[in-house]
Parts: structure tokens; C-alpha cells; sequence
């Protein structure tokens, strides 16, 4: 999701607030000050104020219960209309279901009534203003996603063409490309060709080679994008899947993980909030592990380097738990600790030469300091500032260094279709199973991108920090 289609959604929610308001104020003056018939109990605006304030949150969750706060790239004014009524229709409804028959808690039927005419106009008014608004920015180049349309004989047109000529919908084709034997290849070719080349694929023949198709979602998931494609007999990959229309047509969207839309913006705030935390409860044991470090070997207390991350490598932070001269990086070991390296991978307990990523048993580069760090997980405690930094997130798939991703990249891109993790199901597993096989971490990382939650968050830190403090202990050194 765009910054700017972001901006949009959230800023419908003060916009109804605003909108809402317009409607009880109006509503308040019409019948006290135009009306002016007798009142059987005395309605001041502050005890007007009041009950409205009490009212909002139930209306606001009405209106997300009716899809008004579903986080989409463009609106659709019509149906946004039809929801708006529904909406506010079944907010007076619940209102007069509670105080309807109590005018001492609420004296003024007209009022509701009034209120129910009114929120319906100057909340569809605010939401055709955001509607123009982006509309605007749409044309103008801001905000559009970066699709790519994969066309063929039986291709439907119409759908194609609702996308070229009408920028409103909030799409920039980059290019449309004909079904070939080539077509993987050149999509491959197009994505690496710059950062971000397209975001989003549309397949708009319903009838082409089933095979194909699922060689299509299967780069679109690997890649972190967006598959869109026009159904007929499509029924293969169901898990994550919103219905979306094109002029009235049908297009189903296969979403790529639910840490999508809301799910991004919730799992964020967790971050934030959580890694925060972390840090100010954690900043006097980062202060005594500096000091260890330092006193017991030379060199600097925290070891910064590339890893692979979220759609670009970054730089991860953690408390250096190897011999300065040892490990990689021209800040430190440089060319001696490459060979080094080099010579470990042939002992290398996870694959061999040919393993994925290097883990030595009894590693003679970890200092002794670094073997109660690594045992403990403190040598984590500087990856907080990854997670407010938004280069990680608390849970996630495990950050592996470049050379070691270089290996695996291209064959299970999927794992860097989000941000990586501290925590995560498979950082569990090898607190338990020091040589986790490779396969396996790959299946417990696939099974949280496909299945995430916010609850399965909070699930898997609890679960790793009662491992971490109170768990049984591997008997090996890693």
C-alpha cells in the first residue's frame, strides 16, 4: 500500500468524526433554536455533547464492521455511498433500539431523525472530498501502483482498457506483456532491471495454461507482489484472496501474506511499541554487557553489518560476540577473517560446503563473553533499535548475512517478502534443535507469512522469552 493511499484511509476516520459532528450540531440548533417547540426534559449542548461522544466509538465500529475502513488503494464512490447509508441507518437503529423510549437519557426524537438525514450527507460529502482529492494526486502521477498485465488471444479487453484510460483506479501500467514460452523470463528480467520496477501483476486471460498460472503466483509470492487475474475455473492458491471489481467486472486478488493493509499498520504499532519497551527495560543490562565485552577481549562492543532484508539488504545491529580480528567486515577482521571463514564452511554442521548458511559447533572465533551472550539471546538486545528503525520487526523469518542469503536468495525470495525478524517460529525451533535442516526453517517461516497474526506475534515472543529465561538449554556451543 502507497504512503498516499494510506493517508487516504486513516483520513477518512477523522473525516466521519468532522462529518458527524457537522450533523449533531445542525440537528441540535434546528430544533432548539428554528423548531423552538417544548422539550419535556431541558437538552443543554453540553449534555447534547456528551451523548454524542458516548455514541461516536459505536458508530465508528459500526462503520468498520460495514466495510467503511477497509484499506483499499481507491474508492468507489457508489458503493462507498451505499455502505454510508447502511451505516448510519443502523447506528440510528441501535441508538433508538437503547434510548428511543427513555427521553430523560435523550429527549429529542427529531434530533435522531435529523442526525440520521444529516450524517448520511456530510459523511458522504467528506468522502467524495478524500475521493477527489486522491483522484487529483492520481493524475498527477502520485500514488499509482506499478502494475504489469500479462495479455493474451482470449485476454479480456475491456479490463485492459478500464486500466489504461482511467488513472483514477489508481494504476500505472508499465508495460503488457504477451504470452510467451519467454514470459517468466521476462519478467525476471524486468523486475531486477531497478528497485521497485512494478508492484503488481494482472493476468487477464481466463484461459490461460493452468501451469503457467501457477509458475506466475508462485514468482508474484516469491517476489512480495500483488496477483491480480480475471477468474474462470482458477483453483489452485485460495488462502488470501479479496474480490475486487473493474467496471463492474469481476477480478480476484491473491494477496501475498495478511501483513497487508491493516495487518501492516497493526504489526508496526506492535513494533514500535514493543521494541520501545525492550529497549528502556534492557538499557542497564546494555550498559554491564558493553563492559563485559570490552573487558574481555578487544575491539568494539557492537558488531554492524549487511544482512538480507525486506526487498533491500540493511544495516543489523547486534553486541559483538567473536574476537574483533575474526570477524567479517573491514571494521574489523577484514581479509583474515574471510579466509578464515571460508576454511569453517568446510565444517560446516547445517549442509556441508554446500549449505545454505554456515554454523560451527564450538566456533573458536566466539569469545567467552560471546558464548553466554549467544546462549542468553543478549547479544540481540541492539536489534530493538533495527525494529524502531523499521528494518526489522520483532517477529519474523531470521536475518542471515548477505553471502550466506546470496546462496538461497533467488530460490526462496518469498522469505524476504517481509521484514525480517528477532523472534520467530523458527528462532524457537533451534532453541530446542541446534541443526534445524534448512527445509524446515523454510516451512515454519512460509507457514507465518501465509498464516500471520497479531495474536500469533504476541504467541511467539511470549513463547521465546518463557524459552529463553526458564527453557531447557541446548547442550551445544553454536
Amino acid at each position: 500500500m502507497k504512503r498516499s493511499e494510506l493517508f487516504f484511509n486513516i483520513a477518512a476516520i477523522p473525516t466521519d468524526i468532522i462529518s458527524l459532528a457537522i450533523a449533531g450540531l445542525i440537528s441540535f440548533y434546528i430544533r432548539i433554536r428554528v423548531l423552538n417547540r417544548p422539550i419535556y426534559y431541558h437538552l443543554t449542548l453540553h449534555s447534547f455533547a456528551l451523548f454524542c461522544l458516548a455514541a461516536l466509538p459505536g458508530v465508528l465500529l459500526i462503520f468498520a464492521l460495514f466495510g467503511l475502513y477497509n484499506l483499499r488503494g481507491t474508492r468507489q464512490f457508489y458503493s462507498e455511498f451505499r455502505k454510508i447509508v447502511a451505516g448510519v441507518s443502523f447506528s440510528l437503529f441501535i441508538v433508538i433500539l437503547i434510548f428511543f423510549f427513555d427521553q430523560a437519557i435523550f429527549p429529542s426524537r427529531f434530533i435522531l431523525l435529523s442526525i440520521w438525514i444529516g450524517g448520511i450527507l456530510f459523511v458522504t460529502l467528506g468522502r467524495y472530498a478524500l475521493t477527489l482529492i486522491q483522484r487529483i494526486f492520481l493524475k498527477h502521477g502520485y500514488g499509482l501502483h506499478k502494475i504489469v498485465i500479462i495479455d493474451g488471444p482470449k485476454s479480456d479487453s475491456s479490463i485492459i482498457n478500464a486500466y489504461k484510460n482511467n488513472p483514477s483506479l489508481g494504476y500505472k501500467i508499465v508495460v503488457i506483456m504477451e504470452e510467451s514460452p519467454s514470459l517468466l523470463e521476462e519478467l525476471e528480467k524486468l523486475y531486477f532491471s531497478e528497485p521497485m520496477a512494478f508492484e503488481e501483476i494482472l493476468q487477464a486471460n481466463p484461459y490461460l495454461d493452468q501451469d503457467l498460472n501457477l509458475q506466475l503466483v508462485e514468482f508474484a509470492k516469491n517476489k512480495g507482489l500483488l496477483f491480480s487475474f480475471v477468474p474462470n475455473l482458477f483453483d489452485s492458491q485460495r488462502n488470501m484472496i479479496d474480490l475486487e471489481s473493474v467496471n463492474g467486472l469481476p477480478v480476484i486478488v491473491l494477496k501475498n501474506t495478511p501483513i497487508e493493509g491493516w495487518g501492516k499498520i497493526e504489526k508496526r504499532i506492535f513494533d514500535i511499541i514493543v521494541s520501545f519497551t525492550a529497549l528502556l527495560i534492557s538499557s542497564p543490562i546494555f550498559l554491564i554487557v558493553a563492559i563485559a565485552i570490552k573487558l574481555d577481549s578487544k575491539g568494539k562492543i557492537l558488531y554492524v553489518a549487511p544482512r538480507g532484508g525486506y526487498h533491500k539488504d540493511f544495516t543489523f545491529y547486534k553486541f559483538r560476540t567473536m574476537y574483533s580480528n575474526m570477524s567479517v567486515g573491514s571494521e574489523y577482521g577484514g581479509e583474515e577473517a574471510e579466509v578464515l571463514r571460508k576454511k569453517l564452511w568446510k565444517v560446516n554442521a547445517r549442509g556441508g560446503e554446500n549449505g545454505p548458511f554456515l554454523k560451527i559447533k564450538d566456533d573458536p572465533r566466539v569469545t567467552r563473553i560471546g558464548r553466554i551472550l549467544r546462549k542468553t539471546k543478549l547479544d540481540e538486545i541492539p536489534q530493538f533499535i533495527n525494529v524502531l528503525k523499521g528494518d526489522m520487526s520483532m517477529v519474523g523469518p531470521r536475518a542471515h548475512v548477505i553471502d550466506e542469503v546470496d546462496r538461497y536468495r533467488d530460490k526462496y525470495r518469498r522469505l524476504f517478502s517481509i521484514r525480517p525478524g528477532i523472534f520467530g517460529l523458527s528462532q524457537i525451533a533451534q532453541l530446542s534443535w541446534a541443526d534445524l535442516p534448512f527445509e524446515e526453517e523454510v516451512r515454519l517461516n512460509t507457514f507465518y507469512i501465509e498464516n500471520w497474526s497479531l495474536p500469533m506475534d504476541i504467541t511467539i515472543l511470549v513463547k521465546s522469552f518463557w524459552n529463553i529465561f526458564f527453557g531447557k538449554k541446548q547442550r551445544e556451543d553454536y
